[in-house]
């Protein structure tokens, strides 16, 4: 079981833009000082057409940088935002969040989601699967669920088969890193009610946001923890604190900020400006706030 803080921030760091290399070497360690509680990386690995105008076609490869992140930081969570699971092996995607789980000292948050460009499949080998994505991805969390128990497995479902295969070291947090479940729509909520530790959309507006979580609850029979992902501005980073109590205050235990399609020296300034206005790293700020579970 894992506690976040009530109140957290959390920052996206930049796989995405020219000089994102540098970005991830350095950017980490400073956030980690200003007070963001974890900090994110959105997971595409070639460039199409239908990005254009969101994100170029300059990608690190998500779980690696999360490597790196883990390793130039000691606290703050690590988070994909979100991982697109039918582009890796379950087997394989397993393995790898359970070594940066474990080297980070049980500090990994997995964003889960489908996915969205036939074209990324394809250049994947997995194009096969994108008709059924949503299927498959249940059922590879299905099969990862099952790889982080530890020891022996066999598994049969419609899309992915072994058995005489054991896999070890388990996850440092158990029974699994938590899940967060992204999207909105109508299957990704039942995938949420199905296997969220943590409801993760982005972009939603508070008032829209707990009216969908109410749903969500519902749908789950149980009260799933929220938290969103927002696309902040440089217009719009006046506003910073009332935004992100306005989603503290429906209960949202995480507001993840994204300075999306900006330059890195940019993502880092506006960084830095936001966690001074949020006196992240004050005593009593946000970051320090009560602790609620999840997992």
């Amino acid at each position: 079981m894992t506690s976040y803080p009530r109140r957290s921030v959390g920052l996206v760091v930049t796989t995405n833009e020219p000089g994102a290399a540098q970005l991830v070497q350095q950017l980490p360690a400073r956030a980690e000082k200003w007070g963001y509680d974890s900090l994110w990386v959105t997971d595409h690995t070639v460039g199409v057409r239908a990005m254009g105008g969101v994100y170029c076609d300059y990608w690190l490869d998500a779980l690696t940088a999360l490597t790196w992140i883990a390793a130039t930081t000691s606290r703050v969570r690590l988070g994909t935002g979100v991982m697109v699971i039918p582009h890796r092996n379950p087997v394989l995607a397993s393995k790898m969040i359970t070594t940066i789980d474990v080297l980070s000292e049980g500090r990994v948050d997995l964003g889960v989601g489908t996915g969205w460009s036939r074209v990324e499949y394809r250049a994947l080998g997995v194009e096969s699967l994108f008709a059924q994505r949503g299927p498959v991805t249940d059922e590879a969390i299905e099969v990862m669920l099952a790889c982080w128990k530890g020891g022996e497995i066999a598994f049969d479902g419609e899309f992915f088969a072994f058995r005489h295969v054991a896999l070890e070291p388990a996850p440092r947090q158990q029974p699994h890193p938590p899940l967060w479940v992204g999207g909105q729509s109508g299957p990704a909520l039942r995938r949420a009610a199905r296997f969220a530790d943590v409801w993760h959309p982005h972009d939603l507006a508070p008032a829209e946001l707990a009216r969908i979580g109410d749903q969500l609850d519902e749908l789950a029979g149980r009260q799933i923890p929220r938290s969103v992902r927002v696309h902040v501005t440089e217009q719009s980073l006046p506003a910073i604190t009332d935004l992100v109590e306005s989603y503290h205050e429906i209960g949202c235990i995480s507001v993840v900020l994204e300075f999306r399609s900006q330059p890195c020296a940019v993502v880092t300034r506006l960084a830095e400006r936001a966690a001074e206005a949020l006196e992240l790293a004050q005593p009593g700020s946000l970051a320090a706030d009560h602790v609620v579970s999840a997992g």
